[in-house]
């Protein structure tokens, strides 16, 4: 599995993936963030004057268990430089190294992502596969023609004959996730925190 940002007005997103931006001791099971036990994901949606007005900078990913929170990994990509949320910054530098269109900064980032939060977005959990990629973009090597070994390929460790819906569909018929627990207030006010509390100010 893997754990995103998709920070996108459009389909096209900046994605702080974490085995896609280097780190491949971070997230799973027995690493830093443990998949097999329960943990808690919070999103921070931080502002630049601070305040639940203002406008979205940088989007801040942290995880908490037994009341320990993890900060989020940083970025190993040799030519990137190190980024531990998602900014515009971040996405721009994510781009070039990947030599991706800039789509997102194209259609107003994270600027444009503030104004629709401003109108009011409704949360969309699911579980799901995918009739035209097989979900490789998830957790596999995407383009699978691509070397895997160059900077945006590798997104997990699936194979990439993996996916095939026509498969999951069948082998996994009772595949089944739990959502709960959901919240959402100011920084630091939805988990217990044994950290220093940023003071930003904004929901997450």
């Amino acid at each position: 599995m893997s754990v995103f940002h998709c920070a996108s007005t459009t389909s096209t997103c900046a994605l702080f993936k974490l085995l896609l931006m280097g780190d491949t001791t971070f997230y799973g099971k027995g690493l830093t963030v443990d998949t097999s036990s329960k943990f808690t994901l919070v999103t921070q949606f931080i502002t630049d004057d601070g305040t639940s007005s203002g406008t979205l900078s940088e989007i801040r990913r942290i995880y908490v268990r037994n009341g320990q929170v993890i900060q989020n990994c940083k970025t190993s990509i040799s030519v990137m430089d190190v980024f531990d949320s998602t900014t515009s910054d971040f996405c721009d530098a994510q781009k070039t190294a990947f030599g991706d269109t800039n789509s997102f900064d194209n259609k107003g980032g994270l600027g444009n992502m503030s104004k629709a939060a401003g109108n009011g977005m409704v949360l969309v959990m699911s579980i799901w596969d995918d009739h035209a990629a097989n979900m490789l973009w998830l957790d596999s090597s995407y383009p699978t023609d691509a070397d895997s070994s160059m900077p945006g390929v590798k997104h997990g460790t699936c194979d990439t004959s993996s996916g095939v819906p026509s498969d999951v569909e069948s082998n996994n018929a009772g595949a089944s996730v739990t959502y709960s627990n959901i919240k959402f207030g100011d920084i630091n006010s939805t988990h217990s925190n044994t950290v220093a509390k940023r003071s930003a100010k904004f929901v997450q």
